[in-house]
């Protein structure tokens, strides 16, 4: 009876390991796998801004840009993300995602002089709007103050 009692304790922490091991290396090929679709997100983003711009339609650009840039807020967005329960960061969400996604709808229709140019050349707007989005939606800090 002992020995099978230590044997099955052996199989268990045998296991154990395993388990922890190919949890430990999960995470690092899940991070290569964001990299391979960082470079493919890259290659189609390039592709469809050459298409548009090849194209005779030149007021599908900004629209263009909004959405890739957004796309790339959203891609970025999920190598933060640890744990995809939905707990909103209404702050995040009202004080900086709703304003930046709203003024990127907002730039390609109107003008509001020099700066407001500069900023939307910039496309950091689009992508800091589908960033925040995201983290907002997935909440996973664990500090009360927020």
């Amino acid at each position: 009876m002992e020995l099978f009692s230590f044997w099955s304790v052996f199989t268990i922490i045998k296991n154990a390991k395993e388990v922890l091991f190919m949890k430990k290396w999960s995470t690092y090929i899940w991070k290569l796998i964001w990299v391979i679709g960082l470079f493919l997100l890259t290659i189609i983003s390039f592709d469809i801004k050459n298409q548009i711009k090849d194209s005779s339609h030149f007021y599908m650009i900004d629209w263009t840009n909004f959405i890739i840039h957004f796309i790339w807020g959203i891609y970025i967005s999920l190598i933060f993300i640890k744990k995809w329960s939905i707990k909103i960061n209404l702050p995040l969400l009202i004080c900086v995602s709703i304003p930046c996604f709203l003024f990127s709808l907002i730039m390609p229709l109107y003008a509001f002089g020099s700066w407001s140019l500069k900023v939307f050349s910039s496309n950091l707007i689009e992508i800091v709007a589908g960033l925040t989005w995201m983290l907002s939606i997935f909440n996973n800090s664990n500090s009360e103050s927020e």
